[in-house]
């Protein structure tokens, strides 16, 4: 693994550490449910809030470790692809729901900045796949 791509690893995987934690931290403040993010399916959505953060922390141990890089920053990649087409998608509708995306400290409506943060973490994740 390159210089680089351990740093961008290293990076990445905090993003989702900080992502993760803050999620857990949060407890019942963070949901799918009821939210423009839902899937529509109630068992999916509950299944989603109580399994998405500890995914987020395992995804970012792995990629402070630099354990299985590839593999692990590809999980990385196709969950921030994921998290942007849904911000995406919303915006495109007009609508500026408050998200939890890094746990309850920062709930603020979204907006295409933060398309353009999530766009930002994919290349990341793309230079970790690359540098490995």
């Amino acid at each position: 693994m390159t210089t680089w791509a351990a740093f961008a690893a290293v990076a990445l995987g905090l993003v989702f550490e900080w992502s993760g934690i803050a999620k857990v931290a949060s407890r019942d403040a963070w949901q799918v449910a009821g939210t423009p993010f839902s899937t529509g399916k109630s068992a999916v959505d509950r299944l989603v809030r109580m399994a998405l953060p500890w995914l987020e922390v395992l995804v970012g141990a792995l990629l402070i470790l630099r354990i299985l890089p590839i593999p692990v920053a590809a999980v990385a990649l196709v969950m921030l692809v994921a998290f942007t087409v849904a911000l995406a998608r919303v915006l495109a509708t007009g609508q500026r729901p408050s998200c939890m995306c890094f746990g309850a400290t920062r709930a603020q409506p979204v907006s295409w900045v933060s398309v353009a943060r999530n766009l930002v973490l994919v290349a990341v994740a793309c230079a970790v796949i690359v540098g490995a």
